[in-house]
């Protein structure tokens, strides 16, 4: 039986369709498994471009296995002990992961009910509902957020799809002089800027790098 015990989950991997080269390019450091203080990055080469889904660390009430979670593949996993390589872009964490969905409260009741993920506020601007979600802080480091987006795109009940992640470096300035990062610009967080890497980088998804 698989399923969230009475311990708040921690994220152990965010599963990429493809390889780490073109990540390195942007520079992180790594071969299959990109190292941060909150989790990490795999590679598969078998899965098509995007987010394949999530691991996360199995807790001693969960049994190892697969489950989906509103559509979106999450596999329970023994702990692990993880490295934290320096990356040349400065990255150190993961700060949140973007799902989109067609209903913000189906896809966050079942969060909470198969991950056991509370849901911790939604936010309204016009027309956009976002939900947010937090995994169990990892060592020194908080854990990553789960952001969820109702959009109109997708069919009715079709499920959610995870749309791209936000890592934080620690000089910003200094990795958005790479030819594939973006211009820095202020985040929709108080305080906080962001930069998006170009599509044209590879990467397989959706990727931002902001201040901590």
């Amino acid at each position: 039986m698989t399923g969230p015990g009475s311990t708040p989950l921690r994220l152990d991997t965010v599963v990429i369709g493809g390889d780490a080269a073109a990540w390195r390019s942007v520079g992180f450091t790594g071969d299959d498994r990109l190292e941060l203080a909150n989790g990490s990055i795999s590679f598969d080469p078998t899965a098509i471009s995007g987010i394949a889904g999530f691991r996360v660390h199995a807790s001693a009430a969960t049994e190892p296995g697969v489950i989906a979670v509103d559509g979106v593949r999450f596999e329970f996993v023994d702990t692990i002990e993880r490295m934290h390589p320096d990356h040349p872009n400065g990255a150190f964490e993961l700060d949140h992961v973007v799902l989109t969905t067609d209903s913000l409260d189906r896809t966050c009741a079942s969060i909470e009910t198969e991950l056991g993920l509370p849901l911790k506020r939604v936010r309204e601007v016009g027309d956009v509902r976002q939900g947010f979600h937090r995994f169990a802080d990892d060592a020194a480091t908080r854990g990553c957020i789960i952001e969820v987006v109702e959009s109109s795109l997708g069919a009715a009940g079709e499920g959610a799809t995870p749309w791209g992640l936000v890592l934080n470096v620690r000089d910003l300035d200094a990795a958005a002089e790479r030819p594939d990062v973006g211009d820095v610009r202020d985040a929709v967080q108080p305080g906080r800027r962001i930069a998006t890497v170009s599509r044209a980088a590879g990467l397989g998804t959706a990727v931002a790098l902001m201040t901590p």
